[in-house]
């Protein structure tokens, strides 16, 4: 049995078909994600008040890199096409 490296390889041609995206859509969806998350994190960091808390911190921290992962997706989507 060969190696995988000695295997064939299968062959993928570029496709020049044109990929349509309704980009206002898209855009409209992410911006809800987005706004959503950002909305969560105002209403954690108002819960929290003047006082420091390390589990407020850590929850607005996990909103934001949703927030920052969505951002990102949406960019190498553009990238792609």
């Amino acid at each position: 049995m060969p190696s995988p490296g000695a295997m064939p390889r299968q062959q993928f041609e570029a496709s020049t078909a044109a990929v349509e995206v309704d980009t206002e859509r898209v855009t409209a969806e992410l911006g809800e994600e987005v706004g959503q998350l950002l909305a969560e994190v105002d209403e954690v960091r108002q819960a929290a008040g003047d006082s420091f808390s390390l589990a407020s911190l850590a929850r607005q921290t996990a909103l934001l890199e949703q927030a920052h992962d969505a951002l990102t997706t949406a960019l190498d989507a553009v990238d792609r096409h």
